[in-house]
């Protein structure tokens, strides 16, 4: 297996004695999309500004690519793309001339600046506005700009502070799909965001930092097993099979109205194995399906359970072959 992108080891923090960051340890692979949630206080910024270069004092390793980014800065800044909560530009400057001073110390050419810099304003809806002073924006227009600038070098690494903070629907929408857009593209996004539905649209693995520290991470689905939370699938018939008592051999089941299941699934059960096997009988007993799939919670729901727990926190997943603790 190829060595993931971004490699954090025992990354502890301290501001004035007090533990901000405990200990972390994560790994992100290439071309992944990972969303960091918690409670407020938990180092999810102080986190995301030492891999940004910002916060230079801390202990534990941090690795882009192979480069350790307190040893090898250069290479680690032209890595990575960097979203800050609550991004700020010099007021007096334009829009354009913003941009291009910034990707110039990021080490883009002129020519390649020449043409990407208003074809990412026309891809975020601002290229009426690149001649306006930066101070003339309102804070969703900044907000966007922010985001072109961690992306004109092309990073490899896209990271991003509560980047949908003080957006509209419209541009959250849009910032979604250009996550999506980098993510074909081969970048790799490691992102926050209190806004748990968003995380749940754009991120293959969510870590929850708490206490200074990942307590747990996964795919919702390993999350929810994490978590000890029952899986369970529904299904819906068009037109009922002949024998439609077969669905409680797949689980706990009950009838949530005329024709609409729902089936707990045991412990340890596969449940893509139970919806093909209740595919397979629903057909072969004559009926027809009007939808079947498996029941998720949404991740506020994950969330909230999580810190309602008087337990201690899951133990790490074994994700993908890597270890996330």
């Amino acid at each position: 297996m190829a060595a993931p992108l971004v490699e954090i080891r025992g990354l502890s923090k301290k501001y004035y004695g007090h533990p901000v960051l405990a200990g972390v340890s994560f790994d992100i692979a290439e071309g992944e999309v990972f969303g960091c949630i918690g409670p407020n206080g938990a180092g999810k910024t102080t986190t995301l500004k030492i891999l940004a270069g910002l916060i230079t004092e801390y202990q534990g390793q941090v690795q882009i690519a192979g480069a350790d980014i307190a040893r090898d800065r250069v290479r680690s800044h032209h890595l990575i793309g960097f979203l800050p909560q609550g991004v700020g530009f010099q007021a007096w400057r334009t829009v354009d001339s913003a941009l291009d001073s910034l990707a110039e110390l990021s080490g883009v050419a002129a020519e390649v600046r020449a043409r990407r810099i208003p074809e990412m304003l026309e891809r975020f809806d601002l290229l009426a506005a690149r001649h306006k002073k930066v101070k003339e924006l309102s804070g969703g227009m900044t907000q966007k700009l922010g985001l072109i600038q961690a992306l004109l070098h092309e990073p490899r690494l896209l990271v991003l502070d509560e980047p949908l903070e003080g957006l509209d629907p419209p541009s959250r929408a849009l910032l979604k799909d250009v996550i999506r857009e980098r993510q074909r593209a081969g970048t790799t996004v490691l992102f926050s965001s209190h806004i748990l539905s968003d995380v749940e649209d754009v991120a293959d693995r969510v870590g929850i930092l708490n206490a200074g520290a990942i307590a747990t991470s996964g795919s919702l689905r390993e999350l929810l097993v994490a978590f000890g939370r029952p899986l369970e699938i529904e299904l819906a018939w068009a037109a009922a099979p002949a024998d439609p008592a077969f669905v409680h051999e797949l689980g706990a089941a009950s009838e949530r109205k005329p024709g609409v299941w729902r089936v707990r699934l045991p412990d340890g059960a596969d449940p893509d194995a139970a919806v093909h096997a209740a595919i397979e009988r629903t057909l072969a007993g004559g009926g027809r399906l009007r939808r079947i799939g498996l029941v998720e919670p949404e991740l506020d729901e994950l969330f909230a359970s999580y810190l309602s727990r008087a337990a201690p926190v899951p133990a790490p997943i074994e994700d993908r072959g890597r270890h996330v603790a």
